[in-house]
C-alpha cells in the first residue's frame, strides 16, 4: 500500500510539481493549499507524511505545525517544511516542533525524494 503524503502549499505550482514528483515515485498525494486545509485534510485522511510550505497567508507552517502537535494523535507525525527563506529563526522553530527535515525550494527531485525518503524510514 502506498504511503500517504499530504503537500501544503499556497502556490499551484509548487503543489502541482510536487504532486508529479512523489506521485512518479508511487506515493499517494493530497494536495491542501492552506494550513486550515491541511488541518481539515489530516482529520479526513490517514497520512503518513507532511510537505508544508512555511511561508502561506493566513496561517504560516510554523503556526500550522503547531497546530497539528496539538491535535490528538498527530505528535509523531513526520514533517518536512518546504521554503525559499533560509531564514535560521525559521529553520530552528521547524526544528523546535519536531520538523523531520528543511528542504529549500525550488528543490529538486531527487532531493525531495531523499528527504521524503528518510522522513518515512523513521
Amino acid at each position: 500500500m502506498a504511503k500517504k503524503i499530504l503537500v501544503v502549499d499556497d502556490d499551484p505550482m509548487n503543489l502541482k510539481m510536487a504532486d508529479f514528483i512523489l506521485k512518479k515515485a508511487s506515493y499517494e498525494v493530497i494536495l491542501a493549499a492552506s494550513g486550515a486545509e491541511c488541518l481539515n485534510k489530516l482529520k479526513e485522511n490517514s497520512i503518513d507524511l507532511v510537505l508544508l510550505d512555511i511561508e502561506m497567508p493566513q496561517m504560516n507552517g510554523i503556526e500550522t505545525l503547531e497546530q497539528i502537535r496539538a491535535e490528538g494523535g498527530f505528535a509523531n507525525l513526520p514533517v518536512i517544511f518546504l521554503s525559499a527563506s533560509g531564514e535560521e529563526s525559521d529553520v530552528q522553530k521547524a526544528n523546535s516542533l519536531g520538523a523531520a527535515d528543511y528542504v529549500k525550494k525550488p528543490f529538486l527531485p531527487p532531493a525531495l525524494l531523499e528527504c521524503v525518503e528518510r522522513a518515512l524510514d523513521k
